[in-house]
């Protein structure tokens, strides 16, 4: 879902709709749009995963609460599609409704990342020339997307549920797919396969610039004008780095091979730390005077 999009928007009620407004307004999109009764039609299943993110925070009073309080963007900066699909009860609701459960890419409960079909949906493929292959999304950490991962994926269909392994490779990029071979519907005796697109969560402190990785880290005039030592926080953890006398603001210290694993190629990329010089907004007396004295001195 887009970070911008308004979930109340999506589901088409006030901030002030009641659970029980909330469920049947989720029960009528739900039954418009659920894969069993659009076959084959991916932007009705696309918009089903949209309401069913939708319902999944504005059902839980806790995630409703967060969401009201931080708002879209923000709010997905703190949950990951996993933990907002965490506890959710949807499945009982379309159970209710009388549809399999079907959840496309949604991660529940800590329990990895699992793939239902619904009733019928899978047996008819073939016959309905339904593609055979899954499409469906994760997002994953930076430091995941940086040094590679393991994923647990629970497939659940007709035949049975399956428990694979999905590997994140080091180095892998914001909107890249991984295939995972034979792990699709079953029609005629064939069985296509997994497709996940790989989402990366924004991380508080460091932006990813190709294969290196930015932050920014304060110093005081003192270190600026005279040199020092400075403790950052990398991918790896704390580290100390050298910072060099007369260093200007918005100037850059690398650190090397401390950047993302290359995903085609040895080695990887650096870390950048963009220096600021930090001004005391009410300076002590005794600062007041050391500015004096710098600028006596045509500093």
């Amino acid at each position: 879902m887009r970070k911008n999009e308004d979930y109340y928007s999506v589901l088409g009620v006030g901030k002030d709709a009641s659970q029980d407004e909330i469920k049947a307004r989720y029960r009528k999109l739900a039954k418009q749009y659920h894969p069993d009764k659009n076959p084959g039609n991916k932007e009705a299943e696309e918009k089903f995963k949209v309401i069913s993110e939708a319902y999944a925070v504005l059902s839980d009073p806790d995630k409703k609460k967060k969401y009201d309080m931080f708002g879209s963007e923000k709010f997905h900066q703190q949950y990951s599609q996993e933990d907002i699909f965490s506890g959710a009860n949807i499945n009982d609701v379309l159970r209710e409704m009388g549809f399999g459960a079907f959840m496309g890419g949604f991660g529940l409960g800590g329990e990895g990342w699992e793939f239902r079909f619904g009733s019928g949906s899978a047996a008819g493929a073939g016959a309905r020339g339904q593609s055979m292959d899954l499409e469906s999304e994760m997002t994953i950490t930076l430091e995941e997307s940086a040094r590679g991962s393991e994923k647990r994926v629970t497939i659940k269909s007709g035949a049975g549920t399956e428990a694979v392994s999905l590997k994140i490779p080091p180095g892998i990029a914001e909107g890249a797919k991984l295939r995972l071979a034979g792990k699709g519907r079953v029609a005629a005796g064939r069985r296509g396969d997994l497709y996940m697109t790989i989402h990366v969560a924004p991380h508080p402190r460091f932006r990813r610039e190709g294969d290196d990785i930015m932050s920014r880290a304060e110093v005081k005039i003192s270190t600026a004008l005279l040199g020092g030592s400075l403790e950052v926080e990398t991918l790896e953890g704390v580290r100390t780095v050298k910072v060099p006398a007369g260093i200007q603001p918005g100037q850059k210290i690398r650190i090397k091979g401390h950047g993302v694993k290359r995903l085609k190629g040895a080695g990887s990329g650096d870390m950048y730390i963009e220096i600021t010089v930090a001004v005391p907004k009410n300076p002590t007396p005794a600062q007041q005077k050391a500015a004096e004295q710098l600028k006596a001195a045509g500093l």
